[in-house]
């Protein structure tokens, strides 16, 4: 009679199989949880540095800046975002820098810059020869 040999796995084989698969599918699953929180913070900062720049953008075409130090947004979607601006002393004349800062309670805060230029003032009227 001839022996027949017969390849199985063994009970250790498979418990060791199943042990190291559960712990590659536990990292996995590890992996996918912190690469989605970091895609949600990079949305948030991403949507609050947007709401600064047409923030600013506004309060510079409006010349609003110039009147205004803060306030919040009528939006009711961004009801937790506040801003506020500052004037910067450029020590250029005839320009302003503006800081504009964007403050979530929950998301944190984005701060912006820009400068401004301000057109020298003329006097009143020029007389011909």
């Amino acid at each position: 009679m001839s022996a027949k040999h017969q390849s199985a796995f063994t009970l250790v084989e498979v418990v060791v199989a199943a042990f190291i698969l559960a712990v590659g599918i536990t990292g996995l699953m590890g992996a996918l949880s912190g690469l989605s929180s970091a895609e949600i913070k990079v949305a948030q900062r991403d949507l609050i540095y947007r709401i600064a720049a047409e923030k600013l953008d506004e309060l510079v075409a409006t010349e609003a800046w110039k009147s205004e130090a803060g306030g919040s947004f009528d939006d009711t979607r961004l009801s937790d975002y506040t801003w506020s601006i500052q004037e910067v002393n450029t020590g250029v004349e005839n320009v302003t820098g503006l800081t504009l800062t964007v403050s979530s309670t929950s998301k944190g805060e984005v701060t912006v810059s820009t400068l401004v230029f301000e057109p020298p003032q003329t006097s009143g009227g020029t007389q011909g020869t």
